[in-house]
């Protein structure tokens, strides 16, 4: 009986702790379950959170963009709203940008320019595809837009409490950016008769077939060609894209003719294309550069001169410098707003001679014929970054420049003569002796004809109202800093001028040739320049006329013509005759360069875009608060 209690005692213990044992494992596994779904739960929360801050992240950057878009997209509708910006703005005034830049007011103003904590953000249009609260600012830098028409922009994106910062540099698409560019692919009719219309080929103007001008084999272009006008292709290498404003291709299927020729051209990137169509500036806009009176828009304004003048780059001693002589010239720098309209010399364009004094008196001035005057054109020269304007000699008896027809230089000495002192010339040198002047090429006395050559060493830009003339090896002495744009109105020259060996009796007809005839110019040794008969290194434009090598029809062949820059043209100057017949053949290099870092007040399209140039993410600017960060 006892045992059986006992046994029955035994077993409900044993089960008592088996029961025990088991609710000490549930318990046990339900805490871990518990555990486990916590540890799920807070994994998933955050991971919510992350993907909520990544989201964030990225649409912030998104926003930032926009911001740059934005203000992109009100610089191509309005070039003049580089301007506008936010002088208390800290990326503002860190870039010394603060005096040019004004907040737009009333219903222009935008909510960008808002810099204070608690102020205003731009909101991105839900059409970006961004989250509803997606907003931007920008700050503006335009400490550089008038050298050379960059803009560097800082934009910060917001959304939610995160804020994203970029800076862009942006610039105006434009001549610069093709290594060769032509409004009208036809000889000028100013600068070579042929009565050629001003008119595309691809508008269904007729044209005789005398006014085009070919492509031939032997040329190469190292960088993007563009013409408004149809491109008459008869052989070349084309390393880079080439592109045409028309819009309509021919039976063929191609956006370029052969008219007169069936060569086969090299496009290393592809067929021609169509591209927007691109509008010449007008050719008198730069004398504004040279202005005192209006230091908003010119805070360091360049330097003026008057009447043919010669510039000669020189590098000695390691320093930089341009000898120029322009015995016209009497005021550097003008206020036409004055009365009466006024002007100065400052020392860094050099000291004009005095109209009424003597050749002796005048030496070491511009006037001076034979020294000139030597002046340092790298930093900090005020003429470095800058620009040197040549114009004709004004008729307007007010002008600070005027000269009356019965007076000139030196105390009225300087005649209107070339080289030999009996046949009509500019006065300082041109023509040269024995020289056959062409009728469209000629030299005047008065007009504003720059001639220039040398080793160049700095950053400005040249602007003749009438003719550029390089007459001679035209390099930079650092290629990878020096820039220098060339700009002609009337037209910019290779001088190449025909000399009569034997000028008696000399022919009575200035456009003629005489029985025997050379070129007087000595050429580069083209064992040691690559086969470069001339170099030159430049951006060059032409806003009515060409760039065209003077007598490039009559002159034996010499070689290649080398330019590394640009060259933008009205109408199609031609180099040479044939597939080397007479002439030169084209060795056109793109300045990489020029993209970003134009010349220094190198001119614009009329029509124009902007584009980005390079955009780079920075630390952050403002809080989401919209306090600043920096």
């Amino acid at each position: 009986m006892m045992l059986t209690l006992l046994n029955r005692r035994l077993r409900r213990l044993r089960s008592s702790r088996e029961r025990g044992v088991a609710l000490a494992m549930v318990v046990g596994i339900a805490a871990v379950l518990l555990l486990l779904v916590a540890t799920t739960m807070s994994f998933s929360v955050s991971g919510l959170v992350r993907s909520n801050h990544d989201a964030d992240w990225d649409a912030a950057m998104s926003a930032a963009f926009a911001g740059i878009g934005e203000y992109q997209g009100r610089l191509t509708n309005d070039p003049s709203y580089q301007q506008y910006g936010n002088p208390n703005s800290p990326f503002t005034i860190a870039n010394n940008s603060q005096g040019t830049v004004t907040l737009p007011t009333g219903a222009n103003a935008n909510p960008a320019f808002v810099v204070t904590n608690g102020g205003s953000w731009a909101p991105v249009p839900l059409t970006d595809g961004l989250p509803a609260n997606a907003s931007y600012r920008y700050e503006v830098d335009n400490s550089k837009y008038a050298s050379n028409g960059i803009l560097h922009i800082r934009a910060t994106g917001k959304v939610d409490n995160v804020t994203r910062s970029v800076v862009a540099n942006i610039k105006q698409t434009g001549f610069t950016n093709y290594v060769y560019f032509t409004d009208y692919e036809e000889l000028d009719p100013a600068l070579n008769g042929g009565g050629c219309p001003k008119a595309y080929a691809w508008s269904g103007t007729s044209r005789p077939t005398g006014c085009l001008i070919n492509f031939v084999a032997g040329d190469t272009f190292d960088g993007q060609v563009h013409s408004n006008d149809t491109l008459n292709i008869c052989g070349g290498t084309f390393k880079q894209k080439v592109s045409t404003a028309n819009p309509n291709r021919n039976s063929l299927g191609n956006l370029y003719s052969q008219t007169n020729c069936s060569g086969t051209p090299v496009f290393n990137a592809g067929a021609p294309v169509n591209s927007a169509l691109i509008t010449m500036p007008p050719p008198q806009a730069q004398l504004d550069q040279v202005r005192t009176d209006i230091p908003a828009r010119v805070p360091v304004p360049g330097c003026l001169y008057t009447g043919p003048t010669k510039i000669t780059f020189l590098i000695s001693g390691g320093i930089a410098s341009m000898n120029v002589i322009s015995p016209w010239t009497v005021k550097t720098q003008i206020n036409p707003t004055a009365t009466p309209p006024s002007g100065t010399t400052p020392t860094f364009c050099g000291k004009p001679g005095v109209p009424g004094a003597s050749a002796a008196a005048n030496a070491n001035t511009l006037a001076d014929l034979t020294n000139g005057v030597t002046i340092p054109i790298g930093s900090p020269s005020q003429i470095f970054n800058n620009l040197a304007y040549v114009q004709s000699v004004p008729t307007t008896s007010t002008d600070p420049n005027y000269w009356s027809t019965s007076a000139s230089p030196n105390a009225n000495t300087l005649k209107c003569v070339g080289a030999d002192n009996t046949s009509t010339g500019n006065g300082i040198g041109y023509p040269i002796a024995n020289e056959i002047v062409s009728t469209y090429a000629p030299y005047n006395c008065r007009a504003g004809d720059v001639f220039v050559q040398g080793a160049m060493h700095g950053a400005m830009t040249i602007n003749a109202d009438h003719f550029v003339w390089i007459t001679g090896k035209l390099v930079y002495s650092d290629p990878a800093n020096d820039i220098l744009g060339l700009v002609g109105a009337g037209a910019v020259w290779v001088w190449d001028p025909q000399v009569c060996t034997n000028p008696t009796p000399f022919p009575t007809a200035r456009n003629t040739t005489c029985s025997s005839s050379k070129d007087y110019v000595t050429w580069e040794s083209t064992s040691s320049s690559g086969n470069c008969a001339r170099t030159i290194s430049a951006a060059i434009l032409s806003n009515y006329h060409s760039f065209e090598v003077h007598n490039y029809a009559s002159a034996s062949y010499a070689g290649y013509l080398c330019v590394t820059g640009s060259i933008a043209q009205e109408y199609r100057g031609p180099v040479g005759t044939g597939s080397g017949s007479s002439g030169f053949l084209k060795r056109y290099s793109y300045d990489t360069r020029l993209l970003n870092s134009p010349p220094p007040k190198f001119p614009t399209p009329r029509t124009t875009s902007f584009n980005v140039a390079t955009e780079i993410e920075v630390k952050t600017a403002f809080s989401a608060t919209g306090a600043p960060l920096s």
